[in-house]
């Protein structure tokens, strides 16, 4: 049976049990009026507070299965956390033994220099001595032939 099912159920008993009550209250005609007033005024009083508990309770109902859908998926990600954890024990990612430049993406080992970037340094450095010398040997080339 579905939770609307049996909702639906305690308020139709509800209302047999209220309908009831309102006809034997009816027929209290053996008080005094008074009486017979002050008991009307009592289960009124006890039905309008019954409601009010029943409205509170559903409130904190919901307030709960809010509640334990969150601790339910904080509970997932500590398993997911712990999960990854281990992965990483295992397979012991602490420290890679091969880096990546982030200068031009070549692999080279931990600890030492990246040996594409010293060699392009080095190319770079050497390029403007490389002109120089290039320019010389076209200016003696040309004045010797003169």
């Amino acid at each position: 049976m579905s939770r609307s099912t049996r909702a639906a159920d305690r308020e139709r008993g509800r209302t047999r049990r209220r309908a009831s009550l309102a006809v034997l209250l009816a027929r209290a005609d053996r008080l005094l009026p008074a009486e017979a007033d002050l008991l009307r005024a009592m289960v009124d009083a006890e039905i309008s507070e019954g409601d009010r508990a029943r409205h509170t309770a559903g409130g904190y109902t919901a307030a709960v299965r809010r509640l334990h859908t969150r601790i339910e998926a904080a509970e997932a990600a500590i398993v997911e956390a712990e999960q990854r954890t281990a992965v990483a024990e295992r397979e012991h990612l602490a420290f890679a033994q091969v880096q990546t430049c982030r200068a031009c993406g070549a692999g080279y080992d931990l600890g030492r220099q990246c040996s594409t970037c010293a060699y392009r340094a080095a190319v770079a450095e050497q390029a403007p001595l490389d002109r120089l010398l290039d320019h010389v040997a076209t200016r003696l080339g040309t004045g010797a032939q003169q």
